[in-house]
């Protein structure tokens, strides 16, 4: 009896090469990420973190194993993460999981790394049911720790991990201050959210201006919608830390507005003459947009007064960002809260470069002068859009006060909005807050976090269509995939009877 030894042959050759390439993959890594944001992959900075540890770095995931769905994908997405970050950090990077639910002393363990167990719903028996459960995480270098206690936003896991890992690596921690002495807002009051997110990187202070100087000069100070005339003596301060390469961002009003009352004036603060002559500047004016938030009013309807929403163009939504910029590209949208343009018609000084950031939509104009902010039942078309809303600048500035004086190379940003991100006035927006810390980063020239921090693992928001042409689309998804199959059959049954009429002949 003859035998098949060339089929044998196949399936040893095949087995041999299934056999090499898991070597090979023992060894080399890569990975296909086709998302745009590369929410599955890490980004190059967290990859030149880890492949430069001195030191081993030991992760534990507390993580409840035969967790339910949503819960346990998140377990599957963090080990492919985890499995990333050991690719490139090799043996200075080691994890490992490890369930508390039954080992006491794994559950203390836990409770050392600030890691509590959380309440997760499971469905048992029919029955809706709440469980202890443990999603946490524990990084340790250097005889240092942190600590993520919950994973939970999948989206920002990696900068959740990447940033702990510099906190863990560096030796001095950059300070961000909040200039205050002119009505600003309280950081920690009004913008809640952002101190928070600021203090996992940055030691977060409240400065003034003291004997006409900023004591200890920060890494970087925002100026954040001050309210009240700045002396000179404070301005020459801010001048004099910027000429000794301070990085200032300046989030400002340039109109003052009450929604209530229906009133809005210009502001002046003083900064204006002094940022003029860094070629920075806001118009007097403020933007109305198509594009926009909407607010509550009430109308009269016959006998009743019933409230209604009506979109309210002084509170613009921009989807429109700098596409080059690692700032905003990543951005989906910002919201505002009675934004000024961003005077671009200043002449930006010699060594100076100027990068526009954030735009309002092409549907929007400004309103100068006598500003009626009073909501409308019928908006107006606007077309004279876009506008800025935001630039950052660089280079050596010349000083406002000391004729001939130049700071050395340093960045300075404007937001044509003081109030887009109190808290206390249009409530945390992601967004916002994405933006503010983005801005920072690039202040401080931190890069690694600015790549990574606004992936998302969000749905896409879909293009705007005209009026007539979304019943086309919405009945063509409804009876366009019918269609189809009816179609095919068609071509299937002719093509079969072609075929048997020419096998009759």
């Amino acid at each position: 009896m003859k035998r098949d030894w060339t089929s044998r042959s196949t399936i040893l050759i095949f087995a041999l090469i299934l056999i090499v390439l898991n070597l090979i993959g023992l060894n080399l890594f890569g990975r296909i990420d086709l998302t745009d944001d590369g929410v599955y992959s890490l980004s190059d900075a967290s990859k030149d973190l880890v492949g430069n540890l001195d030191d081993p770095v030991t992760v534990t995931a507390f993580f409840t194993s035969d967790l339910p769905a949503p819960y346990s994908s998140n377990r599957r997405f963090l080990k492919d993460k985890l499995d990333d970050y050991r690719a490139y950090g090799g043996r200075n990077f080691q994890y490992r999981f490890v369930d508390p639910r039954n080992d006491e002393e794994l559950r203390q363990e836990a409770t050392r790394f600030q890691i509590p167990p959380v309440q997760i719903q499971v469905i048992e028996s029919d029955n809706v049911l709440l469980k202890n459960a443990y999603m946490g995480l524990a990084i340790q270098y250097g005889g240092k720790r942190e600590s993520i206690p919950v994973v939970q936003d999948l989206s920002t896991l990696e900068y959740d991990i990447t940033s702990a890992l510099r906190r863990l690596t560096r030796t001095e921690t950059p300070r961000i201050g909040f200039l205050s002495g002119h009505g600003e807002p309280d950081p920690a009051q009004d913008m809640q959210t952002l101190h928070r997110n600021l203090s996992r990187n940055y030691t977060v202070e409240v400065i003034s201006v003291t004997n006409g100087k900023i004591e200890n000069p920060p890494a970087a100070m925002l100026v954040v919608a001050p309210t009240d005339t700045i002396p000179s003596e404070d301005l020459r301060a801010i001048d004099d830390y910027i000429m000794n390469g301070g990085r200032v961002g300046f989030l400002l009003n340039r109109v003052t507005a009450d929604l209530q009352s229906g009133q809005a004036s210009l502001l002046t603060t003083g900064l204006e003459d002094m940022l003029a002559g860094y070629g920075v500047g806001l118009g007097d004016d403020l933007i109305m947009d198509r594009q926009s938030s909407v607010v509550t009013v009430q109308r009269r309807q016959g006998f009743f007064n019933i409230q209604q929403q009506v979109p309210y163009p002084f509170f613009p939504i921009s989807t429109s960002f700098n596409p080059d910029n690692r700032m905003v590209n990543r951005l989906r949208d910002l919201m505002f809260y009675f934004a000024s343009t961003v005077d671009t018609s200043l002449t930006v000084p010699e060594g100076v470069d100027r990068e526009l950031l954030v735009f309002s939509s092409s549907r929007s104009t400004t309103q100068k002068g006598f500003f009626f902010i009073q909501p409308m039942f019928e908006q107006a078309q606007f077309s004279d859009g876009p506008f800025v809303i935001s630039a950052a600048y660089r280079g050596e500035f010349p000083s406002a006060y000391e004729q001939g004086r130049s700071s050395v190379s340093t960045r300075m940003a404007i937001v044509g909005d003081g109030d887009f991100l109190n808290e206390s006035i249009i409530g945390p927006v992601p967004g916002n807050g994405d933006f503010a810390l983005n801005l920072v980063d690039w202040l401080v020239q931190d890069e690694a976090l600015l790549s990574i921090r606004t992936k998302t693992i969000a749905p896409r928001a879909l293009n705007e269509i005209s009026a007539g042409l979304r019943p086309w689309i919405k009945y063509g998804n409804m009876i366009g995939p019918v269609l189809i199959v009816v179609l095919f059959g068609l071509i299937r049954w002719r093509t079969r009877r072609n075929r048997q009429i020419v096998l009759v002949r």
